[in-house]
């Protein structure tokens, strides 16, 4: 009985464990979303050519954002292991990134354009969208209040 009753806390506790991580890790809600708020593009090793075809063909119907530059390099299992891209919102804001993806890497890569004029938010955002500075946390749950 006491080895089942641990089975069950082991299983629970695990799952607990798995849920958090992921939640923590997986800073981006989609591979790219555009609203009147904001634009976002992240690409991550495993973003197929079909979304990276998606993303091309959506941000120049719902967008002014433009990319100037746009790169990757597939490896033979099919996974991008470079991304290089560059950006113009046209309205002042652009930026470039270039970064080699390493295997077991599945963080986002890309950019934020906050419309909001938020003071305590940054309006223009290019690079690792895990990191702290990119405000993922605060358009995750503004987009997921609003239900976009």
């Amino acid at each position: 009985m006491k080895k089942i009753l641990l089975a069950i806390i082991g299983v629970f506790f695990t799952l607990n464990l798995f849920s958090q991580t992921e939640n923590d890790s997986s800073m981006v809600c989609y591979p790219y979303i555009f609203t009147k708020d904001y634009a976002v593009v992240g690409i991550n090793a495993k973003t197929t050519d079909k979304e990276l075809l998606e993303i091309r063909k959506n941000i120049l119907k719902y967008t002014s954002i433009r990319f100037t530059n746009f790169d990757v390099i597939r490896g033979k299992d099919g996974d991008i292991y470079f991304l290089s891209m560059e950006v113009d919102c046209r309205d002042g804001y652009s930026g470039k990134i270039s970064h080699a993806f390493e295997p077991g890497d599945g963080d986002y890569y890309g950019f934020i354009r906050d419309f909001t004029k938020e003071p305590d938010k940054i309006a223009f955002y290019m690079g690792n969208l895990s990191d702290e500075k990119s405000c993922i946390k605060h358009v995750n749950k503004n987009i997921k209040e609003k239900n976009f």
